[in-house]
């Protein structure tokens, strides 16, 4: 498995934010996200390439059973994530992607954080069929003009707006502040749910937080 970095750390986004989680971060992603904040993710052959139980055991060094599989996209790697898992019995799974490929792990993961990627990303995908019962939808809000975009997603793809996050685009704390002002106001005017990035506003923009 083609592996960027393992990591213990806070979980910074989505529906189990501040929940200890060791990250797996896969090397590898189809997309080019303007604003994309682990570019370092991108080549396929970029990080390390590691045995599966030398990544199991790497994860059970820390003291959480909550695995947070990340990228990049890590739903290029579907059948080594499958194997892994086996080795991981345990372990509450989450898996982060941007919905545009086929899963084949449902039996095995907890929920997804899907992120469908809006025009502002230079990538606006196709959302491909994941367990409603399991994802939520994250998305990226780098405007206001943003939301008739994601309302729009929203009734094509018939998403619960409960299942619904929005997150401001940023990777400084203070674009993020900035953003989150007026994106809080937007999620009370529409009822829908507020996703901090709470890694960035504790530790900054840096790598294995």
């Amino acid at each position: 498995m083609q592996v960027s970095e393992i990591f213990y750390t806070i979980q910074g986004e989505g529906i189990t934010v501040g929940q200890p989680a060791v990250f797996l971060r896969l090397s590898g992603c189809h997309l080019r996200c303007g604003w994309c904040d682990s570019k370092f993710t991108w080549d396929r052959k970029s990080g390390s390439k590691m045995k599966l139980e030398d990544i199991a055991a790497k994860i059970k060094e820390f003291p959480c059973e909550h695995l947070v599989i990340t990228g990049g996209e890590p739903l290029l790697q579907q059948q080594h994530i499958l194997d892994l898992l086996k080795l991981l019995p345990d372990h509450y799974v989450e898996i982060e992607t941007s919905g545009s490929l086929d899963t084949f792990l449902n039996d095995v993961v907890h929920h997804y954080n899907c992120s469908p990627k809006l025009e502002n990303s230079g990538n606006k995908t196709k959302l491909k069929d994941f367990p409603r019962e399991k994802t939520y939808f994250k998305f990226v809000v780098d405007s206001a003009e943003d939301l008739s975009e994601i309302k729009e997603f929203l009734k094509e793809y018939k998403i619960d707006r409960k299942k619904v996050l929005l997150m401001p685009q940023g990777i400084g704390k203070r674009e993020i502040t900035q953003r989150s002002q007026w994106l809080a106001e937007i999620c009370k005017s529409e009822n829908l749910r507020f996703s901090p990035r709470l890694h960035i506003n504790i530790w900054g923009n840096k790598r294995k937080v």
